[in-house]
């Protein structure tokens, strides 16, 4: 593991994809990886830069479009096409709708289909609740997970957030439906680590706690088993419905790339219809209780979701950003093929 500051990580990551798209966007988009890396969510930041790279040049994302297309409306309900554009830019013009939309109606609904990987949901909820708005954002992906009752990759591993405003600092949760998300099992993978328990299968349809043997096999299993297994399909097909979408079968396995999702982003303006100074001191007595609590053995205690990130963010901004040395020499070696390219026309 090595440590890159957050505008080291910026510059070089801006240069690898200036190659596809323009310089304000390349930089966007480099900000988008490195800020989730610096909030802590390291599965969804810099570690997915070289498949991105990948997808752009294979042709699975079209780097050429980094705005949806709005296809339908109804009031506050909005439906969008982002056409496999470049899913997290995309996403954050759907995330600024949300928000416009739930401030002028009091909530808010806007469904896109045909996206690319977004990177991190908690992004776009934490985007609504530093806007004074509850955040509600979910999406589908390829059928990376074990549907219950099956050995065969059936349904996806289908991330969801909630985010609520809080004048110390939003709150947010940030989850997919197995137990380790698939860009934590590639991070334990390269790092030679071992899961606390088996999260699902080998080759051989063992159970197993080897983040390889599960990458290899392509069999993820639900969290919560049956209970996990019903809440991916349930959102895979409540996505699909609200953007006239793909559903993760349409998708297809990780093996033909992971394109075309579709996803939902709802905002909610609490300050519309309650007193926000009763909420807030109501949430912070909740809170306060819930730190309270004696912790079991081993423990840390109970916190709410997202309240340690701004440490998170502060220590990282001051000692660096963890990377594994396979990554960052990833994105320096993008960072070069563009130079290359870019001095090879004169």
């Amino acid at each position: 593991m090595m440590y890159v500051h957050y505008e080291q990580a910026v510059e070089a990551m801006t240069k690898g994809l200036s190659r596809f798209m323009c310089s304000e966007n390349a930089k966007n988009f480099a900000e988008i990886f490195a800020g989730n890396s610096l909030d802590g969510i390291y599965s969804h930041g810099m570690n997915r830069y070289p498949r991105y790279i990948s997808d752009m040049e294979s042709g699975i994302c079209n780097p050429d479009v980094t705005e949806a297309e709005k296809v339908g409306g109804y009031g506050a309900l909005e439906v969008y096409d982002a056409h496999f554009g470049v899913g997290p830019l995309i996403a954050e013009q759907m995330t600024a709708r949300a928000i416009e939309l739930a401030k002028a109606h009091g909530i808010a609904c806007v469904a896109l289909r045909n996206n690319s990987h977004w990177l991190r949901a908690g992004r776009y909820g934490l985007m609504m609740a530093d806007a004074g708005l509850m955040g509600i954002c979910f999406t589908n992906t390829c059928m990376n997970l074990t549907a219950w009752g099956t050995l065969e990759p059936s349904t996806g591993n289908n991330p969801i957030t909630f985010a609520i405003p809080r004048e110390k600092g939003s709150l947010v949760m940030d989850m997919a439906v197995s137990q380790y998300a698939y860009g934590k099992l590639e991070i334990m993978a390269q790092e030679g680590k071992m899961l606390d328990m088996p999260c699902g299968y080998d080759m051989e349809g063992r159970p197993t706690c080897d983040p390889k043997a599960i990458i290899e096999s392509g069999k993820m299993s639900p969290m919560a088993m049956w209970k996990g297994s019903a809440l991916s399909i349930m959102l895979d097909l409540c996505a699909s419905m609200l953007s006239a979408g793909r559903t993760s079968r349409v998708i297809g396995l990780p093996a033909d790339g992971e394109k075309g999702m579709s996803q939902a982003f709802i905002a909610i303006h609490p300050a519309a219809v309650v007193d926000m100074k009763a909420v807030q001191a109501q949430m912070e007595e909740t809170i306060e209780f819930l730190h309270s609590l004696p912790p079991m053995a081993g423990s840390r205690g109970v916190h709410a979701p997202g309240e340690g990130l701004d440490r998170t963010r502060a220590k990282n901004r001051e000692n660096g950003i963890p990377v594994t040395e396979e990554t960052w020499a990833r994105i320096l070696q993008a960072e070069k093929e563009n130079v290359q390219k870019i001095a090879s026309k004169f």
